[in-house]
């Protein structure tokens, strides 16, 4: 893939992080993960010797990494961390958002850009290769060697994947149906078509005024985040006059970019979850000389289906 190819992929998940988040699931976590999913990593972390070297794979904005930075604070012992993402990635803001986490944001190696694909490093190098709803979005096949190839003999590559009966992927799919629904009432192709001219003020208002009343009732039955995000942005323009309408072209773009970024980045977790439906999609990895220890699925605050965990061993 050029770098070109790869800039357009990454692009939306770059403005999300651009945006500070900690998570890619801001809905479900309001701050970093927590309960079984950090007992699980912790259980990661817990044999790992002083000064283990960790590589975090498509860390996001680095919730994983950091849940490694803590757990060595907490524990009086000290790791490497290398986080990498192929998105442009802004820890940073998370550290300016959450003081409290700044410190740990300090102790990683964030590589920005770096596609798993790309990433050299050293022969032998990690104690633990490591990733939290990341992997699904990388070649399976490229990546597997490179990853074998950077533990040390008897190192872990560990897991936390998507799963296709997920209770995250329902509500995924429930917000496809939402998108689809603001398709179907034309609400991006209506702001993009008065961006360019296309369509005059009054129209654009008329159009939205009777978008808000076709989805307020769903959204006041379910509550829906995308529906309220909708009601909000077009409650505020239907009362702008032509001349507020122009001051606000910039916001406006913004807004439909955010909107369409979100359809996006919906579109990539759907799809790597068709590739965690094979039972065979971890394969490249046994093929590259990692052995599967044990895997199994995640439960949430005991009812939550939150997906599925695989620990590999390079032998």
């Amino acid at each position: 893939m050029s770098e070109k190819q790869q800039r357009q992929v990454t692009d939306h998940w770059s403005d999300y992080w651009a945006r500070g988040p900690l998570t890619s699931l801001p809905d479900d976590f309001s701050g970093n993960y927590d309960a079984e999913i950090a007992a699980f990593w912790n259980a990661r972390f817990r044999d790992l010797p002083e000064l283990a070297c960790l590589l975090d794979i498509c860390t996001g904005n680095g919730a994983l990494a950091l849940l490694a930075a803590e757990y060595a604070a907490g524990h009086q012992q000290r790791f490497e961390i290398t986080a990498i993402d192929a998105a442009s990635i802004r820890p940073d803001l998370v550290a300016n958002a959450r003081p409290e986490l700044a410190d740990y944001v300090a102790d990683v190696k964030f590589l920005a850009d770096m596609p798993m694909e790309c990433f050299e490093g050293g022969d032998a190098q990690f104690d633990l290769a490591m990733s939290q709803y990341g992997i699904e979005y990388c070649d399976q096949a490229q990546v597997a060697p490179i990853i074998a190839r950077l533990l040390k003999p008897g190192a872990e590559l560990a897991l936390v994947c998507h799963a296709a009966d997920s209770d995250m992927v329902s509500t995924m799919r429930h917000e496809l149906t939402e998108y689809r629904r603001l398709d179907a009432l034309q609400l991006s192709r209506s702001l993009r078509s008065w961006l360019q001219g296309q369509l005059d003020s009054t129209r654009l208002r008329e159009k939205l005024v009777r978008l808000a009343q076709a989805i307020f009732p769903e959204y006041r039955a379910k509550r829906s985040a995308l529906f309220g995000f909708v009601l909000q942005a077009i409650n505020q323009l239907v009362r702008l006059d032509e001349r507020g309408l122009r001051a606000r072209r910039d916001q406006i773009a913004q807004w439909l970019a955010q909107l369409d970024g979100g359809r996006q980045r919906l579109d990539d977790m759907l799809r790597v979850n068709e590739l965690l439906a094979s039972p065979n999609w971890y394969q490249p990895y046994i093929d590259a000389g990692l052995v599967l220890q044990d895997h199994g699925d995640l439960l949430y605050r005991q009812q939550h289906h939150a997906g599925q965990w695989f620990v590999f061993r390079k032998a």
